[in-house]
């Protein structure tokens, strides 16, 4: 609200005061905290060396029992021969390679440990090795209390005691050291955090006692301006009034315009009706004309007339048949661009099955279409979806290899309340250069064999199914055939 009152010069400086009164305080917060955040993140990453360094000593004073238990089982059964006393023996001898192999991964960041690793590992390779020899001895029955051999096998395994001593050691040294240096940022921490708040909060509170003194003071000043303007405003408000009044009147005018426009498209709109009729008439006429006085020739001067001839009627005959059907497809098309659309429930399946009835054509003894139920209800135009289906199924069945009995598939998906239908066929297959051109207007697929047909077909489906707040599409290679497929958002009951 005072915002409001404040004008453009006020409130930039307004702006400006309380971007600064935000802005400094949070950037010395800000400050502050990143400050004692590395000092946290320090301090957690010294307790997580301290962690690792227990593990170290864990891992090495394991390997050392797992050795001195070997070196048990390996006396225990020299003195007895019970070879149930080298279980300890054996059991250590599977774990200390791998357990070893852990050791040496922990302490790869510390060369001189690492280098410890490896010599333990020698002395402990040559102590397994005494003993099988040891082992063999007592086996075969020699001797195996030899004073210099059993020096030798302590020999080796006090050293590999004294490595694992010695590396314990270091690492309890370094353990301590790291525990030291985790104790020293804990205090530093503890003393600095309330040095830095007392700091930041005195300054803090210095410098907002001093923005708001400034913030009292344009409060002033844009007092007075507001009150300059308010007896502005009042001037202005009879040319506000006056403005209000011209503007119903451009409102009202245009009204009248849209109004007038609109009758006289309805009333071209008519016309053009009026004239497509005529001239479908106009145009069908002597076409009929042309047919009907071709068959005349055919059928009462067969005998009178050359092969030529009868080459050259079958020609005009044929011609003004795909004239016919041409003006017929376009009379088509424009009517489904103008028709009414009027909804109402159909049921998917039984429409289809009395399209596939009703059409001769659908029901040859060489086609196959298979219906796959069940198929869901619909809210949608008869008119324009029997359309859209019949000049699917046609184009299924009429584009079908030479030899090759149609077979089409009829399927429906739902997703919520939209439905896609499906029309597959194992017909001649579209190129993907022409799966975008296909709904246009007098387009046709290019191929070896003729096909009859306008190439009005698609547009009029695409046409209907956008008219019924659809779209439509297709998925085909050359020779396996098309799969059709128009979604009707919306449209399931």
């Amino acid at each position: 609200m005072f915002k409001k009152r404040l004008s453009r010069a006020h409130e930039a400086s307004f702006n400006r005061i309380m971007r600064r009164t935000f802005l400094w305080p949070m950037g010395v917060m800000v400050v502050a905290s990143l400050s004692l955040a590395w000092l946290v993140s320090h301090l957690l990453g010294l307790t997580n060396w301290v962690d690792h360094t227990d593990r170290v000593i864990a891992e090495a004073r394991k390997c050392e029992k797992l050795a001195v238990d070997m070196e048990t089982g390996l006396r225990g059964f020299l003195v007895t021969g019970d070879p149930a006393l080298m279980q300890p023996f054996n059991e250590a001898e599977l774990q200390m390679s791998s357990e070893l192999d852990l050791l040496g991964r922990q302490v790869a960041d510390n060369p001189f440990q690492n280098e410890r690793v490896e010599t333990i590992r020698t002395d402990y390779s040559k102590w397994l090795g005494h003993a099988e020899e040891m082992l063999g001895h007592r086996q075969r029955g020699e001797d195996y209390q030899s004073i210099p051999l059993n020096a030798q096998g302590k020999a080796l395994m006090d050293a590999v005691r004294n490595e694992f001593t010695s590396f314990v050691k270091d690492e309890s040294v370094l353990r301590d050291e790291r525990i030291g240096a985790v104790q020293r940022i804990d205090r530093n921490i503890r003393r600095l955090r309330w040095i830095v708040l007392a700091l930041a909060g005195l300054g803090i509170g210095l410098y907002v006692r001093k923005q708001l003194s400034q913030v009292a003071s344009l409060y002033e000043s844009a007092l007075t301006t507001a009150e300059q303007k308010t007896e502005a405003l009042q001037i202005s408000e009879g040319s506000l009034r006056e403005a209000e009044a011209k503007l119903r009147q451009y409102n009202e005018d245009l009204e009248r315009t849209v109004a007038q426009r609109t009758a006289k498209l309805q009333e071209t709109v008519s016309e053009l009706e009026a004239y497509s009729y005529s001239i479908s008439h106009d145009l069908r006429a002597p076409l009929r004309a042309m047919q009907g006085y071709a068959q005349v020739l055919q059928e009462d001067f067969q005998r009178s007339l050359g092969p030529e001839a009868k080459v050259y009627l079958d020609r005009i005959i044929n011609a003004s048949g795909r004239m016919d059907k041409l003006i017929q497809d376009v009379l088509s098309y424009s009517r489904v661009a103008r028709s009414e659309i009027k909804s109402e429930p159909v049921d998917l399946e039984k429409f289809i099955r009395a399209i596939v009835q009703e059409y001769p054509a659908f029901s040859k003894t060489n086609s196959r279409i298979e219906i796959e139920t069940p198929l869901p209800r619909v809210m949608a135009p008869e008119a324009l979806l029997s359309q859209v289906i019949s000049n699917l199924l046609n184009n299924a069945i009429k584009f079908t290899p030479e030899g090759t009995s149609p077979q089409v598939r009829i399927r429906a998906e739902t997703n919520n309340n939209d439905v896609r239908l499906w029309i597959e066929d194992n017909g001649i297959g579209i190129a993907p250069e022409y799966l975008a051109r296909i709904f246009g207007v007098f387009e046709r697929i290019p191929g070896e064999r003729p096909y009859e047909g306008t190439g009005i077909g698609l547009a009029i489906v695409r046409k209907a199914v956008e008219r019924m707040g659809g779209t439509v599409g297709v998925e085909s290679e050359p020779g396996k055939g098309s799969r059709f497929w128009i979604l009707l958002p919306g449209r399931k009951l």
